[in-house]
């Protein structure tokens, strides 16, 4: 293998483009190979519990309910040479255990999505036990039915986004990491719509623990080899001399809509649905070109969301499609980390069904997108981005009322392609065979 990349780096060298030893270093690449590594984590989360009352559009009496448990996988990276763990959670609500307290038909207490960091002060390495804390956001849901009532279309949904803090240990192998943590949430207390009139006061107990298994693993390892240095010049140079450094590519990868603001038509007009959270889940599809000299890239992308409310005599259907420009420019290259800043420009097909009456707009829309991409180098054929957009009072009107779809959409693991670069280094490949 040695042997062909010397032998590609002549071929490259022949044809004029020089060999340009210094591009990658063994130095370099020593520190960049070593700043980021990808983790796949299991884990159970047991939230603590708390109180509400069994009122129906009358008088009741404090009950309180037990805690959830919540199997959750999760998708992160481990960032800064093992001082930071960026992770987005998914819960799996259907395996969720949970008990509701006697006089009560159903009682959810939910943990949803959860976006997080987790700061070590001591760097994680194999064979060693680290402290740490951490900050996320995450959604929490509440929701109860009272035995022999009639709910027509459904109990109302109580969802709010919420910044517990975390503190907590792991052990790291050569392959996992094992980790027991707290959480403490400072809210604490929500007014709940148990009839479309009636208001209970539901307090929430403040700690949840957590217990995770993550996998890890760090694709690119071994470029800090000499034989590796000697493989990413002579690619760099092929890319170089076939202008392939600039390239197109496509992307794809989960994005959740997280909201950012209440809609004034739910509020004023059926406000036992204004505490129900409008996001969603949705593949995150690009193409685009990337510019090697500016270190930038202007690309399209296309996100669909769905959503429903239902309570009482009420049902909501919301639906967003967004065509979006985007552009954003590179800032700064340290050692395989990259984040960039830009804006963007898009179509956007807003849409609402309320109890059978449709409610649709199309309009433009200007906002900001902002990320980073794991690029260890620039000779690779594919890569790692994390990007999050956010378009300011986004909204759909409604009888004189809005509602609001500005979103801060989170795409935390987006894998990139770059079209091209394989059947170049295969052209190559054949001439030396």
């Amino acid at each position: 293998m040695k042997k062909y990349w010397i032998v590609v780096g002549c071929l490259v060298a022949t044809l004029g483009c020089g060999a340009q030893d210094s591009v990658y270093t063994t130095a370099y690449l020593k520190k960049s190979t070593r700043f980021a590594a990808t983790t796949l984590s299991i884990d159970m989360l047991a939230l603590s519990g708390g109180s509400t009352s069994s009122a129906f559009g009358g008088i009741g009496q404090g009950v309180d309910f037990s805690g959830t448990y919540i199997p959750r996988v999760s998708i992160g990276g481990i960032h800064f040479w093992g001082h930071a763990d960026f992770y987005v959670t998914f819960p799996l609500s259907f395996a969720a255990l949970h008990q509701p307290p006697p006089g009560f038909e159903a009682l959810t207490y939910r943990a949803g999505i959860e976006t997080g960091l987790r700061v070590y002060p001591w760097a994680i390495k194999p064979r060693a036990v680290r402290p740490f804390v951490g900050f996320s956001r995450r959604l929490l849901t509440f929701s109860q039915k009272v035995d022999d009532i009639d709910y027509g279309r459904g109990a109302a949904v109580y969802q709010r986004t919420i910044s517990p803090w975390q503190i907590g240990v792991s052990y790291t192998t050569p392959r996992y990491i094992i980790s027991a943590s707290a959480y403490y949430q400072h809210f604490r207390e929500a007014d709940y719509f148990a009839s479309p009139a009636q208001q209970n006061r539901v307090q929430f107990d403040p700690w949840a623990v957590n217990l995770s298994f993550s996998w890890y693993w760090d694709t690119d390892k071994g470029y800090a080899t000499q034989e590796s240095v000697a493989r990413l010049n002579a690619m760099y140079n092929i890319l170089k001399k076939e202008n392939k450094l600039s390239s197109w590519y496509w992307g794809i990868g989960p994005s959740s809509a997280l909201q950012m603001s209440r809609s004034s038509f739910f509020e004023n007009n059926k406000p036992y649905l204004a505490d129900d959270f409008i996001g969603g889940i949705t593949p995150d599809i690009t193409f685009g070109r990337f510019f090697d000299k500016p270190d930038m890239n202007v690309g399209l992308s296309f996100r669909a969301y769905r959503d429903r409310l239902q309570a009482f005599g009420d049902d909501v259907r919301l639906y967003r499609q967004s065509f979006m420009v985007e552009s954003y420019k590179n800032l700064f290259d340290w050692l395989g980390f990259v984040p960039f800043v830009g804006a963007t420009a898009s179509v956007e097909r807003l849409g609402a069904t309320i109890n059978g009456e449709r409610y649709l707009d199309v309009k433009p829309a200007l906002g900001f997108i902002f990320g980073w991409d794991i690029r260890v180098t620039k000779t690779g054929t594919s890569l790692l981005r994390t990007n999050l957009r956010y378009i300011p009072q986004l909204h759909l009107d409604v009888e004189g009322d809005q509602i609001m779809f500005d979103h801060l959409e989170f795409n935390f693991i987006q894998y990139v392609t770059f079209i091209g670069r394989k059947k170049v280094y295969r052209k190559y490949q054949n001439q030396t065979d």
